[in-house]
């Protein structure tokens, strides 16, 4: 089965993910991708941590092939 690591990035930084996930194929990897997105805004709202996340998906030669991701704001509307 083919091997996709997966790039995390967050507000300006970045987990380049070695070891990747192994998966059928791109169509799993991209489920696993934004799985691992949905994961990562739940992990930063624990911490109150809101910004911009971005998944990468890459090849085994190092081309990103996929991505997902997602903008997580927090505005307080009282005083």
């Amino acid at each position: 089965m083919p091997i996709y690591p997966f790039d995390i990035h967050h507000d300006g930084g970045v987990f380049i993910g070695d070891e990747g996930a192994e998966v059928t194929d791109l169509s799993a990897a991209e489920t696993r991708a934004l799985r691992a997105l949905g994961q990562a805004i739940l992990d930063h709202a624990r911490h109150r941590r809101t910004g911009f996340t971005k998944i990468e998906v890459r090849d085994g030669g190092g081309r990103v092939v996929a991505s997902t991701s997602a903008t997580v704001s927090l505005e307080r509307l009282i005083p």
